[in-house]
């Protein structure tokens, strides 16, 4: 579970009530802009495309061919991205309640197939052209066309990402990784053809051997990621940090975000679920409105659909903030990096004294979950013997709880 450090600025009563976003926009305008990206994304590659399929003609180069393939396989994935994006705006019905954005996952993979074909017919060839190696004409026109690649591709990848962020789409995310990566095959390229240029190094054919191999990679990356998808996994760091970052940013009143969950059912078509931490000062109703204008700030926004709940923060309480330094201590001895939230001290119907809280586990756990429990109120008896301890273990999307005596009965109101 993701988990932004809590803020600890003092209450202010004239806070921004559900701040929207400068230059915010709506889902529709998010979808239309989305859409002018990938337009333009795809006539991009085209004309690469275009240019190093004609420059690889003309030389007889192998290796510029197959990197034309390349972008025309970048191409094909534009225009998938344009489809779902057009399918996104098709409502959600009785058979598909989420609507039917993850049209795109079930494409890419056609697409990808495709890809695969591709690559083995230029690898064949790449093959042939190693064993027996052909003159090739490199001339003005094959530099030409490798470094205006290398050029447009870097534009594409500061666009892809800027776009990406700013409409928090996650599929223009990863394509602005993909032309990183096409610029560093088309530089390989682009050496090959140096060589054979000016030092009469023939490398034609293991130059397009290695472009084929990077496109079939790129395919089994798209069919993993796709199926990945489908099946329901994790979510990416940048979207979850997004994500979180909105949140933040609504309202001031907001202290921190953790419990993370991301629901993808594909590009436009996000559902979340997270816990905000809030002054423990605010009154039931006030919490409310504040999570509800936040959460309709990120659908009309971001067209995220969020739930939040609210988790009181005990601002003034030194005894709170004693034990939460306390447990965090603790928690970074048993597991390096370890975070503690929804810390509450409550007082049951018996007057025990009980501390329920979070402890949040970036990757592994260095010991087992009977260990670190155990461990933990052992330390914790040395700084206070009678406090009952209700722990909750969170592993990215997963909790374990331990709770000593767990037939206490809460009563309302802070100890």
């Amino acid at each position: 579970m993701s988990e932004v450090p809590s803020q600890d600025e003092e209450r202010q009563p004239d806070s921004i009530r559900c701040q929207t976003s400068q230059g915010g926009m709506s889902a529709q305008e998010r979808k239309k802009a989305s859409l002018g990206v990938a337009v333009t994304g795809l006539l991009m590659n085209l004309l690469l495309a275009a240019a190093k399929l004609i420059a690889g003609a003309l030389s007889g180069s192998i290796a510029i061919s197959a990197d034309g393939w390349n972008n025309l396989s970048d191409s094909l994935s534009s225009v998938i991205s344009i489809v779902s994006i057009r399918m996104t705006v098709k409502p959600a019905d009785r058979k598909h309640p989420f609507g039917y954005a993850r049209f795109e996952y079930i494409a890419s993979s056609v697409i990808a197939l495709g890809m695969l074909t591709v690559a083995l017919q230029i690898g064949y060839r790449s093959v042939l052209r190693m064993i027996e190696p052909e003159p090739l004409e490199t001339g003005y026109l094959a530099f030409a066309a490798l470094l205006f690649s290398i050029l447009v591709k870097l534009i594409q990848y500061f666009f892809y990402r800027n776009k990406g962020r700013k409409l928090v789409s996650t599929v223009l995310m990863a394509a602005s990784r993909d032309s990183m990566a096409d610029v560093y095959a088309t530089s390989g390229v682009l050496i090959a053809t140096f060589l054979y240029a000016f030092f009469d190094i023939n490398v034609d054919g293991p130059a397009g051997l290695v472009v084929s191999l990077l496109i079939a990679w790129s395919a089994v990356d798209i069919i993993r990621k796709t199926a990945t998808l489908l099946i329901g996994g994790k979510p990416s760091t940048e979207l979850t940090a997004l994500i979180s970052e909105k949140i933040l940013a609504a309202d001031s009143r907001i202290r921190g975000v953790h419990d993370l969950i991301v629901h993808d059912y594909g590009p436009g078509s996000l559902f979340a679920t997270a816990h905000v931490e809030l002054d423990s000062r605010e009154s039931f109703t006030e919490a409310h409105l504040i999570v509800d204008c936040v959460e309709r700030l990120l659908l009309r926004e971001y067209d995220i659909h969020l739930l939040l709940h609210a988790d009181p923060y005990y601002v003034d309480d030194a005894e709170h903030h004693a034990l939460h330094s306390k447990l965090k201590e603790i928690a970074r001895e048993l597991a390096p990096g370890a975070a503690i939230h929804s810390l509450h001290l409550f007082l049951t119907d018996k007057k025990v004294r009980v501390a329920s809280f979070d402890v949040g586990v970036p990757g592994e756990l260095p010991l087992s979950e009977e260990q670190f429990f155990e461990a933990f109120r052992d330390k914790m008896k040395a700084y206070d013997s009678q406090l009952v301890l209700w722990i909750t273990l969170d592993r990215e999307y997963t909790s374990v709880i331990s709770d000593d005596r767990p037939d206490l009965l809460v009563k309302a109101g802070h100890d």
